[in-house]
């Protein structure tokens, strides 16, 4: 409650437009109790620190190369917060404690608060690590300090940690899973660290993120996501065996030339092999939604559903990632893993992919409606 009281002060008190970043103490905080040089030095490079965050533009200075390759989610999740838009007015960042176990490092949490329609918001709590370096202070990532104490588990070349209970059937499945993938796109098998917390809440914890607006609206990282460029898996939910943004992140990571990968039927494979979210479990739970909608719409057009995107009028991100998830389960039926790849690196708009689906399934503009109506007829 009183952090609550905290954040609204700062929020009436502070209402600035962002230049250079110039935290804000509350109540005269000094970030080291009873040495304000310190203090000084410690609140100069926050400065710089944020500075850099806001326009995305990190710098060995104040960021380890190395510490920010590995911790990528944590530091995209900082970058270009208070840059204002529209009727969001961002104040400047608050301080809202520091402490430290040894006088060496120091832990400050610090809060991200704005304006829109003269309403007063909460964007983003964060707490950083702060060491020093040369003559300043470097800022870290918290997760390693916070994870310290998580029990793990390896199984072939996966290692996992959790903090709560293991299924062990579960976490056999990924690991078999893990590798039979490596098999099918010919790559290396890697070690991989699984991360399975028990909720969003403590994966964002973990990383530093006390509050996330974000996150508490939207969940787009409630399910699972890699770091440290795919060599670690992590994921909100407590579970061992989430596949589909495990293999969307294995296909952007470990093949070659991702940007001529067409996303749309990507996710479509990877929705394949691991269902699109949590409520459905089976291809065939998709398949009845659009059954249901051609049912109450008998001129529904799969082809123009399909190229609407996002703009679909079935759902949302669904109906071209999901009709690609149809196709991908009909290409394994009438040919190979390899099909699929061909079809994925059909150009980042898709450019190729009727040209590739001609030539894999002798489907295209011209019949595509007639065959989605025919599989998703097919149990």
């Amino acid at each position: 409650m009183n952090v609550i009281k905290i954040i609204i002060l700062s929020i009436l008190i502070s209402n600035v437009s962002y230049g250079q970043i110039s935290i804000h103490r509350n109540f005269d905080l000094e970030l080291v109790e009873k040495d304000s040089i310190k203090s000084s030095i410690i609140e100069k490079s926050l400065n710089g620190f944020l500075t850099e965050a806001l326009n995305q533009d990190y710098t060995n200075k104040y960021v380890d190369t190395l510490h920010l390759k590995k911790y990528d989610f944590f530091f995209r999740k900082l970058s270009g917060i208070g840059n204002n838009s529209g009727s969001f007015k961002f104040n400047q960042p608050n301080i809202l404690k520091s402490y430290s176990s040894d006088g060496v490092e120091y832990r400050i949490t610090v809060s991200f608060t704005g304006i829109k329609d003269s309403i007063p918001f909460v964007f983003q709590v964060t707490e950083l690590k702060a060491i020093p370096y040369q003559d300043h202070y470097r800022f870290y990532c918290p997760f390693e300090e916070n994870t310290k104490d998580f029990k793990k588990k390896k199984i072939k070349t996966v290692t996992y940690f959790y903090s709560g209970g293991f299924n062990e059937k579960k976490g056999n499945e990924f690991a078999d899973f893990k590798d039979e993938l490596s098999e099918l796109t010919k790559t290396p098998k890697s070690k991989l660290d699984y991360y399975c917390f028990q909720s969003l809440d403590e994966l964002l914890k973990s990383y530093g993120f006390l509050y996330s607006a974000r996150q508490c609206n939207f969940l787009c990282y409630d399910l699972g996501f890699s770091d440290n460029e795919g060599k670690v898996f992590l994921t909100g939910t407590n579970n061992e065996n989430y596949l589909s943004e495990y293999v969307e992140d294995y296909l952007y990571y470990n093949l070659p030339n991702e940007e001529n990968m067409y996303w749309t039927f990507a996710i479509g494979v990877s929705t394949y092999y691991g269902g699109y979210g949590l409520q459905y479990t089976s291809i065939d739970e998709l398949k009845q939604d659009f059954r249901d909608e051609l049912q109450k719409n008998p001129k529904f057009n799969f082809l123009e559903e399909f190229k609407k995107g996002r703009k679909s009028s079935v759902n949302r991100h669904f109906s071209h990632y999901v009709i690609s998830t149809f196709l991908c389960e009909e290409v394994l039926k009438k040919g190979s893993f390899e099909d699929l790849l061909t079809l994925i690196y059909s150009g980042s708009n898709g450019e190729l992919f009727f040209e590739n689906l001609k030539e894999i399934l002798n489907v295209d503009e011209s019949n595509f409606h007639d065959l989605i109506v025919e599989l998703i007829n097919t149990k």
